[in-house]
């Protein structure tokens, strides 16, 4: 067991730009500061919090269990950075320090994290320390389900490791293939009619007394992606059991709400697919009826993450009719092309939701750059032989073209906005992830609905 004792302490440092940990009579670590404001310019904000999660990674690693620590920061730490943040995020950093991914041949979720404790009587630096620990094993669930490979995560199991969670306040309902074959559910089955393994809709909802507003959350989970009959190459293809990242931050992020108790209610819902070629699969050309009754003409059977989101984001309208609609894809490797690692993609039809969720991502370093939604691209999306094309024959503007046919099925009131994080799922320069998944968007959703209740109580 690592306990941490934390005090201020006068320590000063030759560059402005750095901060110098002491740990007492073990060790001083001296780390660099970059930084970015919520409006691009350089500042002390952001990028400090990535330092923070990074430097409790560090402790972490280099320090037995055994071991008691006294960290003394320096008021220079917290002269752009709240103390508590500064807490929260090292609490963060110190609970993934050891994570390693072990292959079981199930698709049970590890919980395992680095046991540690703060003594304080500072009431409010408790419960940031707590808060980190929270936040580090909601994206651990996350993590673990990215990791698990094809053969052992797929929609069934997927559902399976969710429900052996026991998320506490978390009512989870699920909708089988046959129950969706007779809902309509045209997009996603399509989709899913190549592989042997059967799709799922997996709902999870969190409901608080007195909630602020309702806030659905729909998260892309292809648990395999071949490309289908569009076959993907062979070197793009073995990451591709990642490609239901987008549910794994949902999971990992209800898992955050409801152990924080916010005061939002909040569904969850995870479109839960396997793209695979077969002589049952869609293939270029087909025509497909989706649940809200439009019919879209496939141009690409590897562009089949929207045509779950589509039908998943108009069931969540129609059966819970939320305040704010927010779904969460590893969609277009172009978002990739655009941003880099730096960022994920984010767009939408209401400016206020979109910058609340930049500031959300700068809060927690899970960052996101606006990019359009345009008249210009719908036109990609006409079509000859059905209400829409689903894509167009270049990869042009693919990220702007994907949201601009996820925003036909949007309802014209309904708030909403889309994230595309293809290229988050892996940050390697990191010290806290290293090879291993991220976990991108667990943080994200929940800061974002932490500040949506906050901004409607």
């Amino acid at each position: 067991m690592l306990i941490l004792h934390l005090h201020h302490h006068e320590i000063t440092t030759n560059r402005t730009s750095s901060v110098l940990i002491d740990l007492g009579e073990q060790k001083n670590i001296e780390i660099d500061f970059q930084a970015e404001d919520y409006d691009g310019t350089v500042s002390k904000s952001a990028y400090s919090i990535a330092d923070i999660q990074d430097l409790g990674c560090l402790l972490g690693q280099q320090l037995s269990k055994s071991q008691q620590l006294t960290l003394y920061i320096a008021p220079l730490c917290l002269q752009h950075i709240e103390a508590e943040y500064w807490i929260k995020w090292l609490s963060f950093g110190l609970a993934l320090a050891n994570y390693r991914y072990q292959h079981q041949p199930t698709a049970t979720i590890s919980t395992s994290i680095t046991q540690y404790q703060l003594e304080t009587s500072n009431t409010r630096w408790q419960e940031a320390f707590n808060e980190g620990k929270v936040l580090a094993l909601s994206q651990l669930t996350a993590r673990e389900l990215i990791n698990k490979p094809g053969n052992v995560l797929y929609p069934e199991s997927f559902v399976s490791a969710v429900e052996q969670l026991a998320l506490s306040g978390v009512t989870l309902s699920v909708l089988d293939d046959i129950t969706m074959q007779e809902q309509g559910f045209g997009g996603l089955m399509g989709v899913s009619q190549g592989s042997n393994k059967a799709p799922r809709l997996l709902t999870l909802e969190y409901t608080p007394a007195n909630p602020s507003c309702t806030i659905a959350l729909v998260g892309k989970g292809v648990t395999f992606d071949s490309g289908g009959i569009s076959l993907k190459q062979p070197s793009y293809m073995s990451t591709m059991k990642t490609d239901m990242a987008g549910a794994a931050a949902v999971v990992g992020a209800i898992q955050a709400i409801s152990a924080l108790q916010l005061p939002v209610h909040v569904i969850g819902l995870c479109g839960l697919v396997e793209n695979m070629p077969s002589s049952q699969a869609l293939k270029p050309g087909d025509v497909v009826t989706m649940l809200s009754g439009k019919s879209v003409e496939i141009i690409t059977t590897d562009a089949e993450g929207r045509m779950v989101l589509a039908d998943v984001l108009h069931y969540a309208q129609q059966q819970y009719q939320p305040d704010y609609l927010i779904d969460i894809a590893t969609l277009t490797g172009a978002a990739g092309i655009a941003l880099g690692k730096a960022y994920a993609a984010v767009m939408g039809n209401d400016e206020k939701l979109i910058k609340q969720a930049q500031h959300s991502g700068l809060q927690c370093f899970e960052r996101l750059w606006p990019l359009p939604i345009d008249p210009w691209y719908q036109d990609i999306l006409a079509s000859d032989y059905a209400d829409y094309r689903h894509g167009g024959e270049t990869p042009d503007g693919s990220s702007c073209v994907a949201a601009t046919f996820l925003a036909q099925f949007i309802q014209p009131q309904q708030k909403w906005i889309h994230i595309d994080c293809a290229a988050m799922t892996f940050q390697p320069q990191r010290k806290l992830y290293s090879k291993a998944s991220t976990g991108f968007g667990t943080l994200l959703l929940t800061q974002l609905c932490e500040h949506i209740a906050k901004d409607n109580i």
